[in-house]
């Protein structure tokens, strides 16, 4: 049997010939993970931008409607409930986990989990705050 010059061939220039078509498919699939992560990015800037906008209406039209007890209280109660709601949740996940039954599947929590945790619990506990401080402050400041 006769040796060809594709007999001949090695392993390594085999690889280099199909390396091509999977370094275009590389190139292409990093080109479109940037184009998704500039979309995410600019997404996301507009939610911020929307928030700040309604932010800054909110400060400004602080006399008007927006201000008025049919408004201010149903807010202030969700905001309330919300934050109770999540206080509640974080001590039934931390109880579970004590749990003596929980022991034997309990795995040390990660940083991120107890950073995660601890923010949970402080805009929880600011969210509180914030609402008695108007309950407090607005009988004061804004007479009727």
């Amino acid at each position: 049997m006769p040796v060809t010059d594709t007999d001949l061939l090695s392993p390594v220039e085999e690889t280099q010939k199909s390396s091509s078509p999977s370094l275009l498919l590389s190139g292409a699939a990093l080109v479109g993970s940037l184009v998704e992560g500039a979309c995410a990015i600019l997404v996301a800037s507009a939610s911020a931008k929307l928030f700040l906008g309604l932010g800054a209406v909110a400060g400004a039209v602080k006399a008007s409607r927006l201000h008025a007890d049919i408004v201010r209280i149903p807010v202030l109660l969700a905001s309330a409930a919300a934050a109770l709601i999540t206080l509640l949740v974080l001590w039934n996940a931390w109880r579970a986990r004590n749990r003596s039954a929980a022991r034997w599947r309990k795995r040390p929590m990660t940083v991120r989990d107890k950073f995660s945790f601890a923010v949970t619990i402080l805009a929880s506990v600011i969210s509180l705050a914030l609402v008695v401080g108007e309950a407090i402050e607005h009988p004061i400041f804004h007479i009727h």
